[in-house]
């Protein structure tokens, strides 16, 4: 049985198997305390051990120049072999399933080029209100290229008065 009290979630903390995992990212600060970090979404946590990743990167970059696509410590030309065991065990998916690739606003584009199939009288597209800008002028060309006109086409949905579902400008909470 669940129990939904603070002395459980503290005993639920010390018994997870993943309670290490907190040691293994940079946890921002705010007022001198450790955040609550609630952004997954866009910019998580950053992960200690990225700088000497991204150090790599870069140093391949700067003695192979575009030789780096196949050559270097990991080649950038196949990136997404390197990542598909993690990628789809990370989702509950096979190997074959997944495929890492482009950035969030270019797979919008790809899935409505693939799925988005408007009509007369259905051509609606509901989004977040306050989306990042990219993705917005995703959806937007999207009606555009349809034919329809982005301002009537795209409803963007915002919480109700005095209820907040993201703050932009403070993505974290303090104890």
């Amino acid at each position: 049985m669940f129990n939904k009290n603070l002395a459980s979630a503290h005993n639920l903390d010390k018994t997870c198997m993943y309670n290490h995992s907190r040691s293994l990212f940079h946890i921002p600060k705010h007022q001198n305390e450790d955040c609550i970090y609630f952004c997954g979404n866009s910019l998580g946590l950053q992960p200690k051990s990225v700088r000497s990743f991204i150090e790599q990167e870069l140093h391949d970059w700067e003695t192979l120049g575009v030789e780096g696509h196949f050559q270097g410590k990991n080649p950038w030309f196949g990136y997404h072999h390197f990542l598909t065991e993690s990628a789809a065990r990370l989702v509950g998916a096979l190997p074959h399933e997944v495929v890492v690739m482009n950035s969030l606003t270019v797979n919008l584009h790809l899935m409505m080029v693939s799925f988005y199939r408007p009509t007369k009288e259905r051509y609606k597209i509901i989004i977040e209100g306050g989306a990042f800008p990219s993705d917005l002028y995703a959806v937007q060309t999207q009606a555009a290229f349809h034919g329809f006109d982005p301002a009537d086409a795209i409803i963007e949905l915002k919480p109700r008065e005095r209820r907040i579902l993201f703050t932009k400008r403070r993505y974290f909470s303090r104890h």
